[in-house]
């Protein structure tokens, strides 16, 4: 399992913040999203726009079975510190082949 680099990120309360992530949709590989933090909804929107930009820094994607961004919205409606940790797996298997830790602070 790989643990990735923490992503800081900021919000605004009341507003989504979209979180793309890098995911291989045609080997399977999806991140699975944690519980979303009291006081916030967490949505899975699955894959986003090609020409998105990854919050991991790699870029948009677009090649056919590679990497594609999957994008999660997180809207908060209190002001806070949150901690999200997203799992990267098929879901047919209980292996975790990497965790990406996301922190935001809502204001």
């Amino acid at each position: 399992m790989t643990d990735r680099p923490t992503l800081t990120l900021q919000a605004t309360t009341g507003q989504a913040l979209h979180i793309d992530l890098a995911a291989m949709p045609g080997a399977g590989m999806l991140w699975h999203a944690p519980a979303a933090p009291a006081g916030c909804r967490l949505v899975d929107h699955g894959g986003s726009a090609a020409s998105a930009t990854l919050a991991d820094g790699s870029g948009a994607a677009g090649a056919a079975g590679g990497p594609a961004p999957q994008r999660f919205s997180l809207t908060c409606a209190q002001p806070g510190s949150y901690t999200l940790r997203f799992e990267l797996k098929r879901s047919w298997e209980a292996t975790v082949h990497a965790v990406q830790t996301v922190k935001v602070t809502a204001t």
